[in-house]
């Protein structure tokens, strides 16, 4: 008997489902399948998972479900999503900190009896041999990945929440331009560029209709099928912005949106500022509590009681002033939750937004898609999943990643003329 591992690929981009099988094991052998790969700051992660071969002495990732390991169900990409940091003496950030669209490797050994049978390796991407990265360094910033040598490419604005940068917008504009996207990547706060503001308050919403413009001008972009999507503060803007310019887009997709607009975030001293303003008037705001406080390390939960208590402390005539007006987004929407959001009431705010629709006849195909066991974090499948509330598996949560992300995907395909 020679038992190896075989994998399909040793090269995919990473929102593929991993086929690894175990062949030339005896029947019925009891074997363990360990996988290990590291972040961006280098930090090893790992998991594993006892199997039992099949009457021919074969194992199926596909098929077979694990006696005991890191994940119980059967799940091709089980040893991906359940990995854990392996380093005890460095977890912080405890998440799998993935900050740019460099590829990663994973190794998966094949263990019997504590001995390493088998090794092999396979290389997970953002983008392939096609994607095109430009950087975008004028009136506005970011980057714009997109298939090399393509023309009348439908387009996405892409995003990010409250931790700016490209983090989340980076990643997803890559994998979109292995779907055949043209997607750009923008940055609208930084406290590492000094072209932009360093704090998420006031932003002009002047800059996102520049970056529309400008894909618009770009001779190999189809400038009738450009849609938008962003996440947490970036789902707030996405919105916001539809609310104005929504004629120009083909569709938005919101991942844990707010549905009304909130006072501005300052990590140092609180200033009771709108987040957006649109020519050069403030934009009426949801006021946190003047006692909040905000730092790159608070609880999520600190974050919600934050969120809670602007909602609930808020004049009827403060929140309708502050809402959000999508009835006035003239395309379709996709709206994201998570049922256990640590950081505002996302479905909530979903679900009121869908019946402001409906009351208003909205001729648009919008839909509203939450999961019951996620909270706040959506992020790309296939990686270990960002937990920000105790009440969420990571099985919970990789399943919702992988969900969101294919509705993601589907949603925009239907909606591009």
């Amino acid at each position: 008997m020679n038992p190896k591992i075989t994998l399909s690929s040793t090269n995919q981009v990473i929102d593929q489902s991993l086929k690894l099988q175990i062949t030339g094991l005896k029947p019925n052998q009891l074997v363990k399948i360990q996988a290990e790969m590291q972040d961006d700051v280098e930090r090893t992660w790992h998991s594993c998972a006892t199997f039992t071969a099949d009457c021919e002495g074969k194992i199926d990732l596909d098929t077979t479900a694990p006696q005991e390991g890191s994940y119980t169900n059967c799940d091709p990409n089980g040893l991906l999503w359940s990995m854990q940091i392996k380093d005890s003496n460095n977890p912080f950030p405890p998440i799998f900190l993935k900050m740019s669209t460099q590829s990663h490797k994973v190794s998966f050994y094949l263990i019997i009896e504590d001995e390493v049978k088998d090794k092999r390796e396979v290389q997970i991407n953002f983008t392939n041999s096609d994607t095109e990265q430009i950087v975008v360094q004028n009136s506005i910033v970011g980057k714009l990945f997109k298939p090399k040598g393509n023309n009348n490419l439908p387009a996405v604005i892409i995003v990010g929440g409250s931790t700016g940068g490209l983090f989340w917008s980076e990643q997803i504009a890559a994998l979109l331009s292995t779907k055949g996207y043209a997607a750009l990547a923008l940055n609208y706060f930084d406290m590492q560029n000094d072209n932009l503001p360093t704090e998420l308050i006031e932003i002009k919403i002047e800059y996102f209709k520049k970056a529309l413009d400008w894909l618009k001008n770009k001779s190999e972009i189809d400038k009738n099928n450009i849609s938008m999507m962003g996440i947490s503060k970036g789902g707030e803007l996405s919105l916001l912005f539809g609310s104005y310019f929504s004629k120009h887009l083909t569709s938005i997709i919101a991942y844990v949106p707010s549905s009304h607009v909130f006072e501005g975030i300052s990590m140092g001293k609180h200033q009771i500022k709108s987040s957006w303003t649109y020519k050069n008037n403030p934009i009426d705001f949801v006021q946190y509590p003047v006692d909040s406080k905000f730092s790159k390390n608070m609880n999520p939960i600190d974050i919600r009681k934050i969120h809670d208590n602007a909602l609930n402390t808020a004049t009827s005539k403060q929140l309708e002033c502050a809402r959000i007006p999508i009835e006035n987004i003239e395309c379709p929407i996709l709206l994201i939750s998570g049922e256990r959001d640590a950081t505002w009431p996302s479905s909530e705010m979903c679900r009121d937004m869908i019946q402001t629709l409906e009351a208003h006849n909205n001729p648009y195909q919008s839909k509203h898609l939450y999961f019951n066991n996620m909270g706040h974090a959506f992020f790309l499948p296939n990686i270990p999943p960002m937990i920000d509330t105790p009440s969420v598996t990571a099985q919970n949560a990789a399943h919702a990643n992988k969900i969101a992300w294919e509705s993601t995907l589907k949603f925009l395909a239907e909606h591009f003329n």
